[in-house]
C-alpha cells in the first residue's frame, strides 16, 4: 500500500471510531517515514482519544518539528496544551493556531472556552466567540457559549438575543431556551418565562403503576433499591464536569439489566410517558411553544441511577441531549420532611447553573421527592437537588426521553 492510501485508511478509521486500527497504520508508517507531519497528528488524534496525553504530546511535538505551519497539528497542540499546560502556555499555542488559521471557527470557540472556563474570565471569551460566530453565524455551540458569558457578566439583553438568533433556527434547542428562560426572568418578562417552564402543564408529577409480582409499592422499590445498589454499572468515580451528581455513586445505563425490579420499573415508566405525552395540553393551544412543537412520535430513552448519602446533590444543570427529563424516587432518607423549610433532599426548578449567577428574579419551584413517585419537566427546565444530612440515602432513577 502506498503511504497516501494508508494515510486515507487512518482518516477512515479514526473517522469511523476505530482508534486502534487507525493507530496501528499510523505506527507503519511511521516506521517508513518517522517524520511524517500527517502520520504523526493521526498519532496524536488517537493517542489522545484513548487517554494517552503524553503520546498524543510526542507526535505532535514530531509533526510540528517536521512542518511548523501544518494546520491539524497546530490545532492539537492548542487542544493539548489547553487540557494539560497552564493558563498562559494554552494561550500561546492558540494565538499561534489563529494567526495560521483567523479563519477557524473552532479555534476562536476553543480559544473563548479557554478564556471562560480555565482563566474564569468571560469578559475575555466575549470577543473570541464573536469571532466564531462571525466565520461561522450558524454554529450553536459558540453562540450558547457566548450568551452564558454574557448571563455572567449581567448582558441579560445580549444573552438573550443570542439565544433568540439559535431558536429561530432551531425552536426547540434546550440550551437556548434555558438560557432564554433565564434571561426572561432577569429581565423581568416572568409571565413569558413562566409559560416556558409550565410548571402543573408541562412539569408534572405521576404515581408508578404497580409492576407485577410484588405486592405493594413499598415492597417493589425494595427490591429496585437493592438492584440499584447492585447494580454492575455502578460507579463511586466519575468526572464532575460531565456529570451533575456531587458525592454518591452513580449507575449507567441502569435499564440494561436482567434484574426483575428493573425491567418491571422499565415497562411501568413506559406506561407513564406515554399518559404523560396524551396529558399534555394541545400543540394547536400554543403553537409556538418549543415543548409542545417537539413532541415525539417515537423515542429512545437513556436512564441512570444516582445514590446519594449525606451532603450529596445534583448541581444545578439541565438535559442537552432530551425532549423530556425526569426522576422516579426509589429510597428518601429520614431527612425529606414536608415541613422542612430548608427543603433538604428536594428537587428544585428554575435556579440556573453551570456558574451563572442566581438574581434571585426567576419563580422558584420545590418537589418533594415521594418513594413510588416520578417527576417529569422538558428537558430545558433548570433543575438541582438540596443536600441533605441525618444519614440515610437518596436513590432515584432519572431518564432522557431522545426524539427518534
Amino acid at each position: 500500500m502506498q503511504i497516501a492510501d494508508a494515510l486515507r485508511l487512518a482518516i477512515q478509521h479514526l473517522n469511523a471510531g476505530r482508534t486502534a486500527e487507525a493507530a496501528a497504520v499510523c505506527a507503519r508508517i511511521l516506521e517508513l517515514q518517522p517524520a511524517n507531519p500527517v502520520a504523526n497528528a493521526l498519532s496524536a488524534r488517537a493517542a489522545r482519544r484513548s487517554g494517552d496525553p503524553a503520546g498524543a504530546r510526542r507526535h505532535v511535538d514530531a509533526a510540528l518539528a517536521a512542518a511548523p505551519d501544518y494546520l491539524p497539528a497546530r490545532n492539537l497542540d492548542a487542544q493539548l496544551a489547553a487540557d494539560h499546560e497552564p493558563v498562559d502556555v494554552a494561550e500561546r499555542a492558540y494565538r499561534r493556531l489563529l494567526t495560521l488559521d483567523p479563519a477557524s471557527w473552532s479555534g476562536w470557540y476553543d480559544y473563548g472556552n479557554l478564556r471562560q472556563a480555565r482563566a474564569d474570565d468571560p469578559a475575555t471569551s466575549i470577543a473570541p466567540y464573536r469571532r466564531a460566530l462571525a466565520v461561522a453565524p450558524t454554529e450553536d455551540r459558540p453562540a450558547m457559549n457566548l450568551a452564558t458569558a454574557a448571563l455572567k457578566l449581567a448582558d441579560t439583553t445580549a444573552a438573550l438575543a443570542t439565544c433568540e438568533g439559535v431558536l429561530a433556527r432551531q425552536p426547540s434547542h434546550i440550551r437556548a431556551n434555558a438560557l432564554a428562560v433565564s434571561s426572561l426572568y432577569d429581565l423581568g418578562r416572568t409571565e413569558e418565562a413562566d409559560r416556558l417552564v409550565g410548571w402543573g402543564s408541562l412539569i408534572r408529577t405521576y404515581e408508578l403503576p404497580l409492576p407485577t409480582g410484588y405486592s405493594d409499592i413499598a415492597a417493589f422499590n425494595r427490591a429496585l433499591a437493592a438492584a440499584v445498589r447492585a447494580h454492575p454499572n455502578r460507579r463511586d468515580d466519575w468526572d464532575p464536569t460531565k456529570r451533575a451528581i456531587r458525592g454518591g455513586a452513580l449507575v449507567t445505563d441502569v435499564l440494561k439489566h436482567d434484574d426483575p425490579a428493573i425491567q418491571g420499573f422499565a415497562r411501568s415508566l413506559a406506561v407513564v410517558l406515554d399518559r404523560y405525552v396524551k396529558d399534555l395540553p394541545s400543540p394547536a393551544t400554543d403553537p409556538e411553544h418549543p415543548h409542545l412543537r417537539a413532541i415525539p412520535r417515537g423515542y429512545a430513552l437513556d436512564a441512570w441511577g444516582n445514590i446519594l448519602g449525606e451532603g450529596g446533590h445534583q448541581s444545578g444543570h439541565i438535559h442537552n441531549l432530551g425532549w423530556l427529563s425526569g426522576v422516579y424516587y426509589v429510597e428518601m432518607p429520614p431527612a425529606v420532611q414536608d415541613d422542612d423549610p430548608e427543603r433538604a433532599g428536594w428537587i428544585e426548578f428554575n435556579r440556573p447553573g453551570y456558574g451563572i449567577p442566581d438574581t434571585g428574579r426567576a419563580t422558584l419551584r420545590a418537589l418533594k421527592p415521594e418513594t413510588g413517585v416520578l417527576a417529569l419537566f422538558p428537558s430545558y427546565v433548570w433543575h438541582r437537588t438540596v443536600p441533605f444530612t441525618g444519614g440515610g440515602e437518596r436513590i432515584s432513577i432519572a431518564f432522557d426521553l431522545h426524539p427518534r
